[in-house]
This record gives structure tokens, C-alpha cells and sequence, in this order.
């Protein structure tokens, strides 16, 4: 259970109503990490812009982006997004060997070269605060400048909600399994 009450839609001033609309039309609803931020309506809808950018936008393929995704929220220990997140990640394809790695916090050798590049981004950002010249530019050769900056900016974008559902004691939906 949340440490914020649920807000009711009904209860928002209409132009706090049209971004629960926003963020509910391309969603399964306002809750989790919205269900937070929509007690900041104005930032809610920011966080959410950023999100449909990588959704709808994004050059990062869908099932990099999810792994990427798993990745953070596996570092930042936030379960709400990794079981939102396994799920999409299976439901495009991401690889389940990818999916248990991440999950155990194990070692990346069963991944694909992609694969591992991916989330040793994220763990090497996440664990160090830094990218080292060498896993840059395998990086960069590998993703081009857009992917990674994509890949970056979704690792951050990922922390935000990761450290929003862990302070705000967001649990992840029922029967959902995490790590």
C-alpha cells in the first residue's frame, strides 16, 4: 500500500482531469508510479511526456528498451516497474535468458553481445555514477549516438520512477512476480 491516498479523478479540477486522461489513455491506468506523481499533476504530465517519447518515439528498439528498463529497476530494487516491465518485456520479445540474468543479478555471460552491452550500461552507470572510455565507445559503435543517448536518458528516466515507487511504498501489482 502506498504511503499517499489514491486520488480520485472526479475530485481533480478539469484541467488536472485531462492530464489523468492523458496519462490513462495510453496506460493501464493512473497508478503506480502516476498514481504518485498525480498528486503533482504538472509533473505528472512532464514525467509522462518523457515516457511516450521512449514509447512511441524512441529510436532504442522496443525489446532493448525494456531490458534497459528491467536493468534499472533491478538496480534501483524497484519492484512495481520490474513486473509492469517483465511483462512487456516478454510481450516483445525480449529474451528470457536476458529477463532471469537481470533478475538474479548474475553474470551476463548467456546474454547476446547486445544484451550484455545493454545492461552493463545500466549497472556500470547505476553502481558508479560514470561510463568509462572503453564501454563508451563499444557503445557508441554499437548503438550510435542517438540509441545510447536514448539509453542513457532511460536508465535516468527509470531511477526517477525506481526511487518514486521505493519512497512512496508503491507495491507491485498482486501476483506479480519481482526478484
Amino acid at each position: 500500500m502506498s504511503r499517499l491516498p489514491v486520488i480520485d479523478r472526479e475530485a481533480l479540477a478539469s484541467d488536472d482531469q485531462a492530464v489523468w486522461d492523458r496519462i490513462a489513455a495510453v496506460r493501464t491506468g493512473v497508478r503506480g508510479p502516476f498514481g504518485v506523481l498525480m498528486h503533482v499533476p504538472a509533473l505528472a504530465d512532464r514525467v509522462a511526456a518523457l515516457e511516450d517519447y521512449f514509447r512511441f518515439n524512441a529510436a532504442l528498439p522496443a525489446v532493448d528498451r525494456e531490458l534497459v528498463i528491467m536493468a534499472t529497476a533491478r538496480e534501483m530494487k524497484a519492484r512495481y516497474p520490474w513486473a509492469r516491465h517483465e511483462a512487456r518485456g516478454r510481450e516483445v520479445g525480449t529474451r528470457t535468458e536476458a529477463i532471469e540474468a537481470v533478475r538474479v543479478n548474475g553474470t551476463l555471460e548467456r546474454l547476446t553481445a547486445r544484451e550484455r552491452l545493454l545492461v552493463e550500461l545500466v549497472r556500470t552507470l547505476l553502481r558508479t555514477h560514470e561510463l568509462p572510455e572503453a564501454l563508451y565507445m563499444q557503445a557508441l559503435a554499437e548503438l550510435g549516438r542517438q540509441q545510447l543517448i536514448e539509453t542513457i536518458a532511460l536508465a535516468g528516466h527509470y531511477s526517477l520512477i525506481g526511487l518514486t515507487v521505493n519512497a512512496f511504498d508503491v507495491a507491485p501489482p498482486d501476483s506479480s512476480s519481482t526478484f
